[in-house]
């Protein structure tokens, strides 16, 4: 339409000029003066369609500022984050190093917003992203790319990096976040986190962030709230006993249906007793055994009353005495079950002491079996820093300084000394960013 007006108007300019300059003297300067008004209003118009014209050749040139930020958090926006991710996401392939991201979900926000107003919710936004930041590396990039969902992308950063990364996003945000609603009353906050990590689980931008919400899913189901894509238990750890897997697992489910904390703390032991043996350099065989005894350890306790196992108090010596049947419970299960047989020794043995005060059999130093030393420790840190109904959970730092306190009395010093490395080690991460953090501030 505005280029049918202007052609139009362009007829009115060029009508007179060309009469004037053609026709007789008179009648062309008469013809002339009639086509003023049109020509003027031509001209009009040709300068509205070069002024609009120069306009959207601009624009691209010069965006509006902020307009990839997120207005409630200050982080990338949605849109912003996928281009970025693209872009990274090409450039990791390109360059063969590992992109790691983290889809982070605040647990029932929607709920919180429906409770205490959007105000209160875009508060608690706020104060999360600003949580965030502070727990990254310098190189991270983070968003908002939900309503109430951050997304975290993490260049040249390994699978256990990452998921080292979103443990210590979770324990700052355990630590510092209480939200706090309009007539003062204080809300526990929690946060959900799902890790892939590319080339390793996807070989596109698209293909990460479904990895990634598959593993979010997972950690929403569970208790520990962090996962990866392995989330799996076949995948995670890499077990290989075919026969014997659905039964182990209808075995830990049920256990899982029982006592959610067992589920959570047996994943947490067998991840610890990797680490371990990771740091002492053990064989794969003896690694997959670890994994395996590690998720299996409290298959025990299937056996154990639900007055006794899920009572939200200290145990009475009484009760204590049937608790502590449960790695003869395991021992027995696992002894039945084929492909099993290498993780006995373990249950059966993993809360025996170096110092010989443990049990089932008061068995004492190098008469533990190797690898039940190994799980008892990664049993131990485990218990140490979960929380439980009657108590809080341990800081990691508390938890290694008892950890030191017992080498060499509940713990075999070796096994000990192996497990204060392998998580100094990895919070070396943490540490790092928050000192660039400071440098930067």
């Amino acid at each position: 339409m505005q280029f049918l007006t202007t052609l139009f108007c362009s007829v009115l300019v060029l009508t007179p000029l060309v009469c004037f300059w053609f026709g007789e003297h008179l009648a062309g300067v008469t013809l002339a003066m009639a086509g003023l008004p049109g020509m003027l209003l031509g001209v009009r118009a040709w300068t509205f369609w070069w002024h609009h014209r120069t306009l959207q050749l601009q624009r691209p040139l010069h965006p509006e500022p902020h307009a990839h930020l997120d207005p409630v958090t200050g982080t990338l926006n949605h849109s912003a984050l996928q281009q970025v991710l693209e872009q990274q996401s090409l450039q990791a392939l390109r360059q063969q190093y590992p992109l790691s991201i983290l889809r982070l979900d605040v647990d029932r926000f929607s709920l919180f917003n429906a409770t205490y107003g959007h105000d209160a919710g875009d508060q608690l936004l706020q104060s999360l992203a600003h949580t965030i930041r502070r727990s990254l590396p310098a190189a991270a990039i983070i968003g908002r790319y939900d309503a109430d969902e951050f997304l975290i992308l993490l260049p040249h950063t390994t699978r256990m990096q990452a998921l080292t990364v979103a443990r210590h996003i979770q324990e700052n945000i355990r630590r510092s976040i209480l939200a706090r609603a309009g007539n003062g009353q204080v809300v526990p906050v929690s946060v959900s986190i799902g890790v892939a990590c590319l080339p390793e689980d996807a070989n596109s931008a698209p293909q990460l962030l479904s990895t990634a919400q598959q593993a979010l899913l997972y950690a929403q189901q569970g208790d520990s709230r962090v996962a990866d894509s392995r989330a799996s238990w076949r995948m995670r750890y890499r077990i290989q006993i075919d026969g014997a897997f659905s039964t182990l697992e209808a075995l830990v489910t049920a256990i899982d249906n029982k006592d959610h904390y067992t589920r959570q703390h047996s994943e947490q032991v067998a991840e610890y007793a990797q680490w371990i043996a990771e740091e002492l350099g053990l064989p794969e065989e003896q690694q997959h055994t670890l994994r395996l005894a590690g998720l299996v350890h409290d298959v025990g306790k299937i056996g154990i009353p639900d007055e006794v196992l899920l009572k939200p108090d200290l145990l009475t010596a009484e009760e204590y005495e049937v608790m502590k049947q449960h790695p003869l419970i395991g021992a027995v299960i696992l002894a039945a079950l084929p492909g099993m047989e290498q993780t006995v020794p373990l249950v059966r043995s993993h809360h025996e002491r170096w110092d010989g005060k443990g049990y089932p059999d008061g068995l004492a130093g190098e008469q533990i079996p190797f690898l039940a030393r190994v799980l008892a420790v990664a049993d131990a840190f485990s218990a140490m820093t979960t929380d439980r109904p009657y108590r809080r959970g341990m800081s990691w730092q508390s938890a290694l300084l008892e950890i030191q306190r017992q080498r060499g009395k509940q713990f075999d010093p070796l096994v000990a000394d192996a497990l204060l490395a392998a998580v100094y080690r990895r919070q070396g991460l943490a540490r790092q960013a928050e000192q660039e953090l400071a440098t930067a501030a």
